[in-house]
């Protein structure tokens, strides 16, 4: 009777064991899928600072169109807009690569 619990315990704590490893495992690759959707959700940031820039130059041409003679003044505000806009994609890209790297 005692050699039949010695080795039910023994097979349990193994069992235990495996478990908790398997377990484990399963709670770093949630953590790595997690990541990888957290770094894709902040390319959103990346196509809005596109679709900005877009607009932005977009709106420099109409400008010019309607007044040349301001080409200069409008071309100094458009370089303005496209460089606050370009921050927040470089921004957005750093916290991708955080997600990614540094958690």
């Amino acid at each position: 009777m005692l050699v039949r619990f010695q080795l039910f315990t023994q097979i349990f704590h193994e069992v235990a064991f495996v478990t908790l490893y398997l377990f484990s495992l399963f709670i770093k690759m949630l953590v790595q899928a997690a990541k990888l959707i957290g770094a894709g959700l902040t390319t959103i940031g990346l196509v809005g600072a596109g679709i900005g820039i877009g607009s932005i130059f977009s709106a420099l041409i109409a400008g010019i169109a309607r007044n040349p003679s301001l080409k200069d003044e409008l071309f100094r505000s458009a370089i303005l807009g496209f460089a606050l806009t370009e921050a927040i994609a470089l921004f957005a890209l750093m916290i991708a690569f955080l997600i990614l790297f540094a958690l």
